[in-house]
This record gives C-alpha cells, sequence and structure tokens, in this order.
C-alpha cells in the first residue's frame, strides 16, 4: 500500500559556538522523510543516501527560526561546521519558513540530523518514533488503513495505544457552545422576523391587493433577511479577526517552554477558508430561520389586515405558536450551554484547589546543561553543580536553592521497578513501578514538601556512603501499610544480580509530578551523588533543573543566576527559565482555555436569551394592549396584569427548562473526560443554572408586564 515509509524520533543538543551556548530541540529524521513530505529546502539541500551511513551521519537541516536566529539569515551556511553537543556537524540546508514539522506533541523541533535504525532493527521497545508513509499511486486511505489494521491487531498487546493529545474532545465542547449560541442567536432573529411580519401585515396585504405574487413577497423578505445576515456576518468577522491574537495569546503559554499546547496555534487566522465558511453559515441561517417569517407574512388575510389601523396590530394563535416555541427553545439552548460552562466552572474551582504538594510561591527554575562536556563527569560534575547552588544561594533575595533532575509538572514521569528487601520477585505484570528523581541536599526545604517521617539528604550520602532513598506517602501507604518504612531497603537492580541496595531513610508527602487530575503516583528520590547522573559519561543525564526559593519576584534574578552558570562553565546552556507559578498556570491550561471560552459562550447566550424573551414579551403586551384595557376597565388591578404577562413568560420558562435539564443531561455526558471531580448530572450546578436563568425570564418579563400594569384603560381601549 505504501510507497514509501520513514520515521521520525524527538532529538535536541546544545549549540555552541555563539555568543553563549543554546539548547536547541530537534528531530533526527529516517532517510526519504523530506522526500514523503513533499518539500524542498530553501538553502542546499535535504539528506541524501549517504547521509545514513555509519560516519557520515554528523550532517543537520537547520529550521527557518534558528537560522535566522543563530546565523543572522546566512544565505551561503550550507556547509558550514557547527559544535553541537561537543562534536562537529555540518549544516547541510535551511528549510522555509513555512515549514513546521513538529510530530512530537512537545517539541518544537527548530533542526534534523539523520535517523539510522540499523542498530536497533531488532529492538522491540523503547524506541520513542513516529511513522509516516507516501501511499502508492491508485491505493486507497481505506485500503493502506485495512492493511495497518492488521499490522496493528497482531502487535497491539506488544504496543498498547498512545493518546499524545487529549486537545480534540475540548474543541468539540466548544464547538457545541458555539452552535448553540448561534442557534439561539437564529432564534432570536426568527422571533424579531415573525414580530416584523406581524407590522408589515398591511403592507403586505396591498401589495398582495396590487398584484404582487406571493412568490415575489418571499423573494423579498429572504432577500431583507439575506442583507441583514451578511452584514452580521461581516461585523462578526471583524470581531473574529480582533479576537485572534487573544486566543493565540492563551494558547502561546511560556515563551520559554518546548511545551506545545496546541499543533500549529500560531496559523490560527481569518484566512478565506474562514471567510467562505462565515458567509456560508450567515446566508444558510438566514434562509433557514427567515423563511417562516417570510412565509407568514406571504399569506395575509386581506380583509382583516386592510381594516387595521395604523396603531395596533394582530396576530393569529399560529404566530403566537410559533414564537412561543421558539422561545421555549432559546431557553433550552441557553440552559444546556449555561450547564456546560458551569460545569467547567465548578471542576476547575475544583481542581485548583488541590493541593501540589509543594509551595510554587516565589519559586525560579531553569534546566542547566553539561550535554557535550565528556569531562565533566563525577567529581567534576558534583563540584559544579555544588559550586553553583552555593553562588545562587550567596545572591541576595535567595533563600534556598537546589536542582532535581525533572521538576513536578513538567510532564515527564520517567521511573524505574523496585524491588523490596525479603519479599519476591514479583511478577511482570505486578512490577512496583516509581517515579524516578534525583535531587540535591535542601530539594525538599526549597520546594516546601512536607518531610513526613526520617530525615532529608546531606551532602553526606555521596558516592561512597551506603545508598539511601526517600520515598512518598503513597508508596509507603501501598507497600508498608501497616509498618514503618524507614529503614527497610530497596533497589533497581534484579535481586539475582547483586543488588545495590538503597536504605530508606524519610517520606515525604506526595507530588502532582505529571498532571495537576492526577492521582498520586508512587515516587522515589536518590541523591544526586549515588545516582548516573553524577556518574555518567554519555550525556543521557547531564541537565538537571535548578530551583531557587526567593523573597520578591523570582524573575528578577535570572540574569544573576544565568551570570552564575557561566562564571562556572561557559560552555553549559540555560533553558527553560520559569517559576513553578507559570509551570502550574500551564499544567492547568486547557481546563482554563474550555473555562474561559465556554463562559464567554454561555454569558453571550444569557444576554441573547435575556433580550429575546424580553423583546417577545413586550410584543405580546403591545399586541395585547386593548386586552389589557379591557380587563383594567373591568376591574382588573396591577397585580392581576402582572400576573397575566409574568405567568404566561414564566409556564414558558418551565417548559424550557424542563426541555433544557433533559438536553443537558444526554449531552453533558459527553463532557465526563473534561471534568475534575464533577459528574456531568452535577446536581448544584443545574440547580443554580437553573434558578438564574428562571431569574431572568422572571426579570425579562416583569419589566414590559409592569409597563402594561401602567397603561391607561381609556388608552387602551383607543388603541385599536
Amino acid at each position: 500500500s505504501f510507497e514509501r515509509m520513514a520515521a521520525a524520533e524527538a532529538w535536541g543538543g546544545t549549540l555552541t559556538g555563539g555568543d553563549r551556548p543554546e539548547a536547541i530541540p530537534g528531530i533526527r529524521l529516517g532517510e526519504g522523510m523530506f522526500q514523503i513530505l513533499g518539500v524542498e529546502p530553501l538553502v542546499g539541500r535535504t539528506f541524501q543516501a549517504e547521509d545514513f551511513k555509519p560516519g557520515n551521519d554528523r550532517v543537520l537541516v537547520l529550521g527557518y527560526p534558528v537560522w535566522q536566529r543563530r546565523f543572522g539569515g546566512d544565505p551561503n551556511v550550507a556547509g558550514r561546521a557547527v559544535t553541537l553537543n561537543g562534536e562537529s556537524y555540518t549544516v547541510v540546508g535551511v528549510m522555509p519558513p513555512q515549514f513546521r514539522f513538529t510530530p512530537f506533541w512537545a517539541t518544537k523541533a527548530e533542526m534534523a540530523a539523520p535517523l539510522d535504525l540499523t542498530a536497533r532493527a531488532a529492538q522491540r521497545t523503547g524506541n520513542s518514533l513516529r511513522i509516516f508513509a507516501r501511499l502508492k499511486a491508485g491505493v486507497s486511505l481505506g485500503q493502506a488503513q485495512k492493511e495497518m489494521d492488521a499490522i496493528c491487531w497482531r502487535l497491539e498487546q506488544v504496543y498498547p495505544e498512545k493518546v499524545v493529545g487529549d486537545i480534540r474532545l475540548g474543541l468539540l465542547v466548544l464547538a457545541g457552545a458555539v452552535v448553540f449560541v448561534l442557534l439561539i442567536a437564529c432564534v432570536n432573529v426568527a422571533n424579531l422576523l415573525l414580530v416584523r411580519a406581524v407590522a408589515r401585515r398591511k403592507e403586505m396585504a396591498i401589495r398582495t391587493a396590487l398584484g404582487a405574487s406571493r412568490w415575489r413577497t418571499i423573494r423579498q423578505l429572504l432577500t431583507e433577511s439575506m442583507v441583514l445576515a451578511v452584514i452580521a456576518g461581516s461585523l462578526g468577522l471583524l470581531l473574529g479577526y480582533w479576537c485572534v491574537d487573544w486566543i493565540k495569546g492563551l494558547l502561546a503559554g511560556d515563551s520559554t517552554s518546548f511545551r506545545v499546547r496546541m499543533p500549529r496555534a500560531a496559523e490560527i487566522s481569518v484566512d478565506s477558508t474562514t471567510l467562505f465558511f462565515a458567509l456560508a453559515v450567515a446566508l444558510l441561517t438566514a434562509l433557514v430561520f427567515g423563511l417562516a417569517p417570510a412565509l407568514q407574512a406571504a399569506r395575509p388575510d386581506l380583509h382583516d389586515a386592510l381594516k387595521e389601523s395604523g396603531r395596533g396590530t394582530t396576530e393569529g394563535s399560529g404566530g403566537r405558536r410559533v414564537r412561543n416555541t421558539l422561545v421555549v427553545a432559546e431557553i433550552a439552548l441557553a440552559l444546556i450551554t449555561l450547564v456546560g460552562a458551569g460545569l467547567m466552572l465548578r471542576s476547575f474551582t475544583l481542581l485548583t484547589a488541590v493541593d501540589p504538594g509543594f509551595d510554587p510561591r516565589n519559586v525560579l527554575s531553569m534546566v542547566v546543561s553539561l550535554h557535550g562536556q565528556p569531562d565533566m563527569v563525577g567529581e567534576k560534575r558534583e563540584a559544579f553543580y555544588r559550586q553553583l547552588i552555593e553562588r545562587i544561594e550567596a545572591l541576595p533575595g535567595v533563600m534556598s536553592a537546589s536542582a532535581i533532575n525533572h521538576l513536578p509538572l513538567a510532564g515527564d514521569t520517567w521511573g524505574w521497578s523496585v524491588n523490596i528487601e525479603g519479599r519476591p520477585v514479583p511478577k511482570p505484570g505486578d512490577r512496583i513501578g516509581a517515579v524516578y528523581r534525583v535531587v540535591r541536599p535542601a530539594y525538599f526545604r526549597t520546594m516546601r514538601i512536607s518531610l513526613l517521617r526520617g530525615r532529608d539528604f546531606t551532602p553526606r550520602d555521596n558516592a561512597g556512603a551506603p545508598g539511601v532513598a526517600i520515598i512518598n506517602e503513597e508508596l509507603a501507604r501501598k507497600h508498608w501499610p501497616n509498618e514503618e518504612p524507614v529503614g527497610k531497603r530497596v533497589t533497581f537492580d534484579d535481586l539475582e544480580k547483586n543488588p545495590y541496595w538503597r536504605t530508606i531513610v524519610g517520606v515525604v508527602g506526595d507530588v502532582k509530578q505529571h498532571s495537576w487530575s492526577d492521582d498520586p503516583d508512587n515516587e522515589i528520590y536518590v541523591p544526586f551523588q549515588q545516582s548516573g547522573f553524577a556518574k555518567d559519561t554519555a550525556g543521557h543525564f547531564s541537565a538537571m533543573t535548578l530551583v531557587a526559593r526567593t523573597a520578591a519576584n523570582p524573575l528578577g534574578l535570572v540574569g544573576a543566576v544565568q551570570e552564575a552558570v557561566w562564571s562556572l562553565n561557559r560552555s553549559a546552556p540555560v533553558s527553560s527559565v520559569t517559576t513553578l507559578e507559570q509551570a502550574i498556570a500551564n499544567a492547568v491550561w486547557q481546563p482554563r482555555f474550555n473555562l474561559i471560552l465556554s463562559g464567554l459562550f454561555a454569558g453571550l447566550a444569557l444576554l441573547l436569551a435575556a433580550v429575546g424573551i424580553y423583546g417577545v414579551m413586550a410584543c405580546a403586551v403591545t399586541q395585547r394592549t386593548q386586552e389589557i384595557g379591557i380587563r383594567m376597565a373591568l376591574g382588573a388591578q396591577k397585580r392581576d396584569v402582572l400576573k397575566l404577562v409574568v405567568g404566561h413568560g414564566m409556564r414558558l420558562a418551565l417548559i424550557g427548562l424542563l426541555a433544557g435539564v433533559a438536553g443537558a443531561l444526554a449531552l453533558t455526558q459527553l463532557m465526563a473526560n473534561l471534568l475534575y471531580q464533577v459528574k456531568p448530572a452535577d446536581p448544584m450546578t443545574f440547580a443554580v443554572v437553573c434558578a438564574l436563568l428562571a431569574g431572568i425570564v422572571l426579570l425579562a418579563c416583569w419589566l414590559p408586564a409592569r409597563r402594561a400594569a401602567k397603561v391607561d384603560p381609556m388608552t387602551a381601549l383607543r388603541s385599536e
């Protein structure tokens, strides 16, 4: 089915040789990937077959941003040697600015190198690859899918399905909110057109009496509706154009992070497709919702219409039923939209009230890497980080500082299997997994993570000392539920191979590691000097994240901390500069994004519903002016008039609320995966929304009812 296949793998490195080192995210691409994608370089060439042979793979294709930023857009950059991870690479090409190939959810790739899979051909696990292919001529997507389904079916036990992003469901829910707001607006317009049709009955009757055909009348009214729709659609497009930058701002997140919130968010724009779609929706809604008023106006009762004075009009029961039905639909749609936003708000409130297990206030973090410096291992690496933390702690305003291999909520839950001394070796499916964290002394104090039992790491926990570890409360609760874990021994090694034992010296509180909404993970912390991060020579464990708690705004110390790093090692790049509060904002960006947009749509839906209901009730009062006058002349009191008008509106509201509750109970089930500790049928949310909507309807009915109650009976009797 496929003409060609190629793989891609996340990658990156430290580029040196300029004013300062820079960590550049990138990807490795298999042979033929650029041909599969059908793209040509802006400068130089892409990879060729020779580049994938052993020893020839030190070549780079640069992305447009890094070419501009690091090389000043030099058109002669092809053939230039650069130093990446301490090794010499040759730049062979530059991709055009519109090329955005980022197959990995959390990577903004700015360079590419060849990917040779020969050595890993028999490796069945541990490959973080994305596979791409181009179909052969004449092969349908369905045929290719069947072939891939058969392969996946055979391998599904080995490679379980991985989800790389969860933005789709949120966007579908927001799209549903947009549709509901559109429908409410259309119902409003239809009601206004019906009212206008009643007011123009005499005009339409005269036109008909003078020979105008029914089709001509319908055509005229639909044309008027479409003109209004085009004007409204144009204003909507203008508003949308103004809002694009705001939406991009919500999706941009922390500019210092390599994490991507939404793929291709920077390409969101009001383009020709948007223009066509908006025009089509505007014309379609004008046609659908303008047709009923046009049909009603095109068949007037000539005898009754021509007898009407210019001061008043009457309406048949059929027209009232249509408008009442539209009001009920409007209330139901508004309730569904409000319930969705209410569930989002309640979920977000509960989510942000969660204790992450650390205090994020006034904590600065940044990644420092020694990648590409093979001599910086062992005691040299230990001395670098020890001296660096001492210099940071000496800065004015710094209360404490430390380092960890991966920050909480940074998207990495890399872990190891743990074996417990004195217990049988668990079966493969029952192994104890734990998030693996390497920390420097004072990390728990800096992060204000509670030390529940035992002690913290100290400088004495070095490479020559007995192995130690600190576990979290979740791991202790699961595997030592009725005994003291401090003093017990664990290992990451196989029990049959002279394992390196670590004694548990402390228990700390649970920390949110991967996701704000996840349950606590098993966590195990080891001291830096007793980990591969101190001994590694291959560079796999060369980066650590510094954390510094400050007395004031931590961002004010960024420059001083960077200078402290470079005063010790000019080749060490500093990246991902952020605060823990920004990290938390990144962790909850999607529920916040969903809440903001759904809240705006819900507010707009409520406003449209209130205006629409008020308009309908005001029209009904105007049409019943004479009836109200007769009632008052016969002895009805103002409260009777209020009861008449408000009672009619509240009956419609009750029907609309019941219909809306039924619809919301069905549709909110689709939101279940977006909610945190809130059920889709949350009684509190439904009750509050129903009360709010009922109050709005009551107000929208009471205002015209109060005006009707003030009508002078004699004036009302003369209104027709």
